[in-house]
């Protein structure tokens, strides 16, 4: 009796540590994409988001009603922290294949985002801390330039610690970019260059 029941006790203690491991690991968002987990977005977040794209932007959209512009998914800023990642649902919000993203807490009497950026393709949710919640990454690119910056945690809202841009030379066929770092006295501004064929 006790030799069946112990491969079942290792089964199970297995699969909450796999199920952990998995409910910790980086989350990508992709912007074009449509969210895996939709969450229904309270209306004073949808009044708030209509009003911030403004009158032409939505005019640009005139089949969709208010509430089917926007999507959501709820992630975990940290274990007992939640959050509304936002996005448009439609293209016609975004530029190219450039969307604006916000971040809002799920529970909160105020309705402010405690992170947005106005165009970008690709978000991550990071399993790496600062201040006790998860930090945050976001890049966009194209053929001719690109950036990529990294957000953490600074008491009420997210601040940017690290922002990579480039742009291409195409006489030199490199990459040009510069990186920037949030130190605590400062700024650090480091000037990078990658070739083409070094890749």
């Amino acid at each position: 009796m006790f030799k069946t029941m112990k491969p079942l006790i290792f089964s199970t203690s297995l699969f909450f540590a796999i199920s952990s491991l998995v409910a910790h690991a980086d989350e990508t968002f992709q912007v074009k994409e449509p969210f895996k987990n939709p969450a229904k977005l309270p209306s004073p977040i949808v009044t708030q988001l209509t009003k911030e794209v403004g009158k032409d932007a939505l005019a640009s959209c005139q089949s969709s009603k208010p509430n089917d512009l926007f999507e959501a998914e709820i992630i975990n800023l940290n274990k007992a922290t939640k959050a509304y990642l936002v996005k448009p649902a439609h293209s016609c919000l975004c530029e190219n294949d450039f969307c604006p993203v916000w971040l809002y807490p799920v529970k909160s009497k105020v309705v402010k985002p405690v992170w947005h950026i106005p165009a970008t393709s690709k978000v991550e949710v990071l399993d790496k801390h600062l201040n006790k919640y998860r930090k945050l990454n976001e890049a966009s690119a194209d053929a001719i330039h690109g950036s990529e910056s990294t957000w953490s945690w600074d008491r009420n809202n997210y601040s940017e610690i690290y922002k990579n841009t480039w742009k291409m030379d195409d006489e030199k066929k490199c990459r040009l970019g510069e990186e920037t770092i949030q130190l605590m006295d400062g700024k650090m501004v480091n000037h990078t260059i990658k070739c083409t064929q070094n890749q």
